[in-house]
């Protein structure tokens, strides 16, 4: 599997990563967690929470997994399973405090 690329130093167009089932997960997850306030926004440099959004993102996250089920290698299917824990406790966290 390839690693995505670093973005140019000159002024050319930056090259996009590659379409892998590992890049849209955690693309999902680093919106779930900007939904949470936990990082800061890139465009407006604010950490905003919204609970509802990252409730949305979870559910997409939960959807992609049955969708996929039995498709997965084993190395997408822990990330996969990873990455729902976190987002999972991080809102029961976030719902009793």
């Amino acid at each position: 599997m390839t690693e995505p690329s670093a973005p140019s130093n000159n002024n050319g167009p930056m090259k996009a990563p590659p379409a892998t089932f590992e890049f849209l997960a955690q693309t999902m997850f680093t919106q779930a967690l900007m939904a949470f306030g936990k990082i800061p926004n890139p465009i407006t440099k604010e950490a905003l929470k919204n609970l509802d959004t990252a409730r949305h993102f979870i559910d997409m996250l939960e959807m992609l997994e049955k969708k996929t089920s039995g498709n997965l290698e084993n190395d997408e299917k822990k990330l996969l399973e990873e990455i729902l824990h976190q987002l999972r406790m991080t809102y029961m966290e976030e719902q009793s405090g």
